[in-house]
């Protein structure tokens, strides 16, 4: 989902030079202001005080790479809550709600009001001036892993990378149970990727350092393995039998397909849990400001972080507890940082290479 980061940042920047994309900053005392007010605020009277601010509008525009089926689970209890702010949810990966997002900037329009999808997506369109900081109620509650300290960024979940695994296609006598596992010849032509988890590689370069790292990812690809767009639609392929396992799938749907759909899906136990920031920004020219800041706040707070663990995803806040524990009790967890970023264009052109991606 990342292909096309380095390419629209060339966009951006060209586009900058023509004078796009200027985040206007409040006032110093406006600041001391607002975050005086917040901090003598309770969650619930900030969301109340927004919430008649937000009556007015009517309206929240969030781009958002939470797919429908979940959306329908989560943004109806919010409107709900706050009656007369409907919620208009743009679903599409997060490389293609970067490429609408930009594409909307540079013809001056300003459509969204929020973004919440994977980090680096997220982080891209930040670098571009096009969010605002806005630190809710809860801020101080989410672990630094899971916010801009300033904030750029919050997160309202996170996703936990794992190898998939069909338990009725695996080979007799193989088991896979980190990564490495991938490499058994046994499992040629019996394993999927996802063509745009260049962020798998650049976390196992962290964990398991860049020779061993890429010698997995050149024996998966020696494995001919099956190149896929779309980590949902991958998951469901692996529960049909398509293949025997992947190198990562989103794990609040492995575990929706084994515990709710009864399917033949397990996941490798790896050590540690590579676990993908949803982050989650305000538009810097949103045209529903005051609806903006009530979703992101009732996305972090106890009831928003219910509603999202109602659907299986692993709310970001650690006090709630992910509807399936063992997506998470097995290790400790190694969470995608903002710096990864900067080694984006190298681990890109590798994985590309090694895996025949063009």
């Amino acid at each position: 989902m990342r292909r096309y980061l380095a390419a629209l940042a060339a966009a951006a920047i060209l586009f900058g030079a023509c004078g796009g994309g200027a985040t206007v900053q409040p006032t110093p005392t406006a600041t001391a202001s607002a975050a005086a007010s917040v901090q003598k605020e309770t969650p619930d009277q900030v969301m109340a005080r927004l919430y008649e601010l937000a009556k007015t509008e009517g309206t929240v525009a969030i781009y958002s790479s939470m797919n429908t089926d979940d959306a329908k689970k989560v943004f109806p209890v919010f409107e709900q809550k706050f009656a007369g702010v409907k919620v208009q949810h743009t679903r599409a990966s997060g490389e293609d709600l970067t490429t609408k997002i930009v594409t909307e900037k540079r013809g001056g329009q300003n459509i969204m009001d929020v973004m919440e999808s994977n980090l680096f997506e997220v982080g891209f369109i930040i670098d571009q001036g096009y969010t605002q900081k806005y630190k809710t109620a809860t801020f101080d509650d989410y672990p630094a892993d899971l916010k801009d300290q300033d904030g750029a960024f919050v997160a309202a979940r996170v996703n936990n990378d794992l190898p998939g695994i069909n338990t009725t296609k695996l080979p007799a006598g193989v088991t896979v149970k980190t990564w490495k596992d991938l490499c058994n010849p046994a499992l040629s032509g019996k394993i999927a990727v996802e063509q745009g988890d260049i962020v798998v590689y650049s976390a196992l370069r962290k964990i398991l350092g860049d020779t061993e790292a890429q010698n997995v990812i050149k024996c998966i690809a020696a494995n001919k393995p099956s190149l896929r767009s779309g980590h949902t639609e991958m998951a469901n392929l692996l529960a049909a039998g398509e293949f025997a396992t992947t190198l990562s799938s989103n794990g609040h749907r492995l575990a929706q397909l084994k515990y709710e759909s009864k399917q033949p899906i397990d996941w490798a136990r790896t050590d540690p849990i590579i676990t993908d920031v949803q982050a989650m920004a305000l538009a810097d020219k949103a045209p529903h400001p005051n609806a903006g800041k009530l979703l992101m706040e009732w996305m972090t707070s106890n009831e928003g972080q219910l509603a999202i663990q109602s659907t299986g995803r692993v709310p970001a806040n650690p006090k709630i507890a992910p509807k399936y524990p063992d997506l998470t009790n097995f290790a400790k967890v190694f969470y995608i940082s903002m710096a990864m970023r900067a080694d984006f264009d190298k681990d890109a052109a590798f994985w590309r290479t090694t895996l025949g991606i063009k």
